[in-house]
């Protein structure tokens, strides 16, 4: 019976501390750009908090060039050149999505994990303004990488 205990409590530690080292990774609360810069669009990758592939984070690319690490709770405003982009991420399988890019517009792209056989999948998908602009008030900005 003992034991017992102290595996679970050992088994809660880890976890408490992995979870909140994960969250300490993030900054200030979300804010919205005030100006995007001439002859750019925004392109905002973010990823509610969830329970599901909560310890896993991923590299969200465009072309080989790593824009920033999505992890749970965060978000990264990324300021791109017009034209069609493919934004990507890959841990076990690849998730993708391909934006046409106009100067001055915003964009939405929400990450989340799916079940994977080792470690979970990213799934990246295009979000329309009226339902990110309502998730993604709930996250804190991921530092530049």
């Amino acid at each position: 019976m003992n034991t017992f205990w102290w595996t679970n409590v050992n088994s809660l530690l880890i976890f408490s501390f992995l979870f909140i080292t994960g969250c300490a990774t993030l900054g200030p609360d979300y804010s919205k750009v005030d100006k995007i810069p001439d002859n750019s669009g925004l392109v905002y990758l973010y990823r509610p908090s969830s329970l599901m592939g909560g310890g896993v984070s991923y590299d969200v690319k465009t072309g080989d060039t790593v824009i920033t690490t999505l992890r749970s709770g965060g978000y990264y405003p990324y300021f791109s050149a017009p034209g069609e982009k493919e934004f990507w991420a890959q841990t076990e399988s690849k998730s993708s999505v391909t934006l046409d890019v106009k100067a001055g517009q915003t964009y939405y792209i929400k990450g989340e994990v799916g079940v994977g056989f080792i470690v979970g999948r990213p799934q990246l998908m295009v979000v329309a303004p009226e339902i990110a602009e309502k998730e993604i008030v709930n996250t804190k900005l991921i530092p530049a990488p």
